[in-house]
């Protein structure tokens, strides 16, 4: 028996685990369906595009593949997740983002008491060790690291001189008081190092005797009593086994994870529940449903120096010597996650706020990098992303197999408003992209072909190119509303002693990249079911 069963080690996950167990005297275990991510590769932040990629032999990836999007000509896309203690902070582009201080106050409007910008921020801080040191924003003795971004890419600084003649601003914390700019990320990196909620949170208290962690535990259900969870059940090296709740399960499998296992365990929809011979334990239809993503576009091209990064056969050699210079004095490009430029603007000068985000990466890259042809090319790649989605999809279940992917549908695009935002973003884009000094590095561009003029050219393209961000959210989603999963408690309306922290709770995507704000969901949830045991 656990006091605390937490069901995935995740960015999320793995830190309510640890924060929980800072007390001998509860008891803890934590299952995560992934093996270890003890991989070599894991921990090289310039290893993020062969982590993605789509092979069998690939076991950090869950490698999924959502329903054909029919606002994207029918294509089905690939969605790498983490398969791995860690989670997807384990496989990331370690961008270090918290989203703008809107967002918060939005999900705290919607009814979520305690979840404004003013009080998520004492846990941001409290999660992070920032090389820059402590400040109002900013913490430095927690346990997530946070590093400068490597600015030695030309294509960095020719893309921040071209914004500027553009008049757009500078910015040196994207995380601070003002967010609206250009300029170089953080990332959660130490010493050349990627960290992980494996490396900062669950390695160094391995040895702790009140936590158990099981790898390679598939969760086959919570096993429920009259509305409390008393036990759970998962498959690990061909038994099935179980392990009895004291306390609370808390679920943390993410946006694709959590609204799965749910539903296994009788918890969700009662029509999806049926048509798989699930028992209904407790209807609750908004489980799976809200999902969203931002919608990305890349802009890719290629340069007239050798400059950056490639694939192709000098490239290769230039690439053995910084697999050299890595290993032996953890310098180089791979000791540092290439997007370091990049910024949030605004699609339209009406906009109240910044409403689209950029990365640039010095390799030419797109579709999850699957495009090798262009890898093999010398250039660079703009990753343009709207910040607020309207459109949303749904997962659904397969089978009543917890072993089976989820039917996942992102919908993407299906919001007219998305459309027009990620036009106008497009169109914000090119402009820099195209303008002095970085049009002179340019050779020629390779995704679109050349300078897009009409509308009906962009959406076009837009529908061709489009695909997610890796930021699902919301199938979970906290608030009031009949839709509604969690409560502000995090914990599953209508049920004793289940609750819900992770990435799937969001309400509403924050304006970022997420992982930062999954880490705080997980402090933030620690910390409730502390006061809640304590009450």
């Amino acid at each position: 028996m656990a006091d605390y069963v937490v069901i995935g080690g995740g960015s999320s996950g793995g830190v309510v685990a640890a924060r929980l167990s800072e007390d001998p005297n509860t008891t803890v275990t934590l299952l995560e369906a992934g093996g270890p991510g003890n991989s070599k590769f894991v921990s090289i932040p310039g290893m993020f595009a062969g982590l993605i990629q789509d092979y069998k032999i690939n076991k950090l990836n869950w490698r999924f593949r959502t329903a054909p999007q029919k606002k994207l000509n029918n294509r089905s896309l690939y969605h790498p997740r983490g398969k791995m203690l860690g989670g997807s902070s384990g496989m990331n582009g370690m961008v270090y983002i918290r989203g703008e201080s809107g967002d918060y106050d939005r999900w705290s409007e919607l009814g979520n008491e305690g979840w404004s910008y003013d009080e998520v921020l004492p846990y941001f801080r409290k999660a992070e060790n920032n090389e820059r040191g402590a400040d109002d924003y900013h913490g430095d003795s927690g346990p997530l690291h946070v590093s400068n971004g490597d600015e030695s890419f030309d294509f960095y600084s020719a893309f921040l001189a071209s914004g500027e003649k553009l008049d757009y601003p500078k910015t040196a914390d994207f995380n601070g008081a003002n967010r609206e700019g250009l300029g170089i990320y953080q990332f959660t990196t130490k010493n050349g190092e990627r960290a992980s909620v494996k490396f900062c949170y669950l390695d160094p208290i391995m040895d702790r005797k009140n936590l158990d962690i099981q790898v390679k535990a598939t969760v086959r259900r919570i096993v429920m009593e009259d509305g409390r969870a008393v036990a759970v059940e998962y498959d690990q090296d061909g038994q099935t086994k179980r392990v009895e709740v004291g306390k609370e399960v808390i679920v943390s499998g993410g946006a694709f994870g959590s609204p799965q296992i749910l539903m296994l365990s009788g918890i969700g929809p009662r029509d999806e529940l049926e048509k798989h011979g699930i028992t209904v334990q407790h209807e609750l239809p908004g489980v799976g449903e809200n999902l969203h993503d931002h919608p990305d576009v890349m802009f890719v091209f290629k340069s007239k120096k050798r400059t950056g990064i490639s694939l192709g056969p000098l490239g290769t050699l230039k690439n053995l010597a910084a697999f050299y210079q890595y290993f032996t004095k953890r310098k180089g490009w791979l000791a540092n996650p290439p997007t370091a430029a990049g910024g949030f603007l605004r699609s339209e000068p009406g906009k109240n706020n910044p409403d689209f985000q950029l990365h640039m990466v010095p390799l030419p890259y797109r579709n999850h990098a699957h495009d090798y042809m262009s890898m093999i090319k010398w250039g660079f790649t703009m990753i343009v992303n709207i910040g607020h989605p309207r459109s949303r999809g749904r997962l659904t279940l397969k089978d009543a197999n917890p072993g089976s992917e989820p039917n996942i549908d992102l919908n993407l695009l299906d919001h007219v408003d998305d459309l027009k935002d990620m036009r106008n973003a497009f169109k914000v884009t090119q402009e820099i992209l195209h303008g002095p000094p970085l049009k002179d590095k340019i050779a020629k561009p390779l995704y679109p072909k050349r300078y897009l003029d009409t509308d009906a050219e962009i959406d076009d393209f837009l529908r061709a190119e489009v695909n997610h961000a890796y930021h699902p959210v919301g199938t979970c989603k906290m608030g009031r509303d009949d839709m509604a999963v969690v409560d502000a408690r995090l914990k599953v309306r209508g049920l004793a002693n289940v609750r819900v922290a992770d990435a799937s709770i969001m309400p509403e995507i924050i304006n970022g990249n997420t992982n930062a704000t999954c880490i705080m969901i997980g402090e933030k949830a620690a910390d409730m079911i502390k006061q809640d045991a304590a009450a």
